[in-house]
């Protein structure tokens, strides 16, 4: 077997990164148009231009952000769905290579698959604590930003309408509280499958197959209900220190 590290499965991932960053230029361009048709509202001639790039960027923007969430990740999570099966149970499901993704010696079997996705929740949990830091801090900026401009009477109500239908009904929001539930699930999961294995070790029976089963099924049902992209630079930034991590997981508890 090779001892290179090979995962063609990360080709659908980053193809779904380079799709998600177009979607969020294009998000924040409608955004910009948004406050420019509003600061152009005295100039006819500029204004109904405006509106017509807003109105163009906004179409784009649904249709970029609907196929990344709709098609893109599903596509690429079923892709690593199946790969996990393939790697836990050894069964060869598709024709994508993945070599050394997962860091678990044991053979083929319902223990194997709760190991990897222990591994696979731990490192949920680390990508979504970084990716959380930034969203919360954007989160808070905007709200403060909306606040602040409440405070000033002065403020004319359609750029508050503007600032808020930014921050409530642009996803902003939606998406930090999305990836807050997968950064507690996931944490949750791996400290369930953490007092699994210590109970039980590598020796399976009837009961802790069952639980590993059930937390498998929480796992990827999480993951696929809150549809967050996990970010690859991150990922790849934070990998080296959460494998050490994860080694001394497995060797504090005898695996």
């Amino acid at each position: 077997m090779t001892t290179e590290r090979i995962d063609t499965v990360e080709n659908y991932f980053n193809r779904l990164t380079r799709m998600s960053k177009i979607s969020n230029i294009l998000f924040w361009m409608s955004v910009i148009c948004s406050f420019a048709v509003f600061f152009t509202s005295n100039n006819v001639g500029i204004n109904s231009t405006m509106n017509i790039i807003f109105i163009l960027i906004t179409i784009l923007y649904f249709t970029f952000s609907n196929w990344v969430s709709i098609f893109l990740l599903r596509e690429a999570q079923n892709k690593r769905r199946t790969h996990l099966l393939s790697n836990s149970l050894g069964v060869r499901l598709d024709d994508e290579e993945t070599n050394l993704y997962y860091n678990n010696p044991q053979s083929p079997s319902l223990l194997r698959l709760g190991m990897n996705v222990f591994e696979n929740s731990l490192f949920t949990c680390r990508v979504t604590e970084e990716m959380a830091k930034w969203e919360r801090i954007k989160v808070f900026v905007y709200i403060i930003i909306w606040l602040l401009l409440l405070l000033f009477r002065e403020t004319n109500l359609n750029l508050l309408s503007i600032v808020a239908q930014t921050i409530f009904t642009t996803g902003i929001l939606v998406t930090w509280i999305r990836l807050e539930v997968l950064r507690y699930s996931s944490n949750q999961i791996f400290n369930e499958l953490r007092q699994v294995f210590l109970a039980n070790g590598l020796k399976g029976n009837r009961k802790s197959n069952s639980l590993i089963l059930s937390l498998v099924f929480r796992y990827e049902t999480t993951v696929a209900s809150m549809g967050i992209h996990l970010s690859s630079r991150v990922f790849h930034r934070i990998n080296s220190s959460v494998s050490e991590e994860w080694e001394k997981i497995k060797k504090n508890i005898d695996l």
